[in-house]
């Protein structure tokens, strides 16, 4: 969590700009924000990259409601009108997230199978790691001689 003054270095902004976004989008970052000693605002880092965000539409020409209006409209799921079209370059969205899902589903039970392998690796290996019981040769010893006797 990092207070007004390091987010506003980590923005390029001053304290007074980093408070004017944060009042705009302010319904979005309730769940980033927290009140630290003093009262000072904490902010995590999803609500830095929120704020970012702001940032890098109004560099991109718009003012900075549009910008925060845009980024509100984004997380509570109500795209722009020509956010929907999907473009030339970027696959559909589910299409996407499919082909991440099977491949982390093909990792994981990869993985499952080098533990298992690794546990029977470990099983046969222990044996030999640890100490062989050791005899008592004095009892050999005694035993001898109380044969011998």
């Amino acid at each position: 969590m990092t207070g007004i003054e390091q987010a506003a270095k980590a923005l390029g902004l001053t304290e007074r700009q980093v408070y004017r976004r944060i009042s705009g989008v302010r319904p979005v970052l309730t769940d980033h924000i927290r009140k630290g000693e003093n009262n000072k605002l904490l902010l995590d880092g999803s609500a830095i990259e929120i704020l970012r965000k702001v940032e890098d539409h109004r560099k991109a020409g718009l003012t900075v409601s549009q910008a925060m209006e845009r980024i509100r409209d984004s997380i509570s799921g109500n795209q722009p009108e020509d956010a929907g079209k999907p473009t030339e370059n970027i696959p559909e969205m589910p299409e996407a997230w499919r082909l991440v899902i099977t491949a982390k589903d093909e990792l994981i039970s990869s993985q499952r199978e080098e533990i298992a392998h690794l546990r029977g690796e470990v099983e046969r290996l222990l044996p030999l790691a640890l100490p062989a019981p050791r005899r008592r040769f004095i009892t050999l010893f005694r035993r001898k001689s109380e044969l011998a006797a």
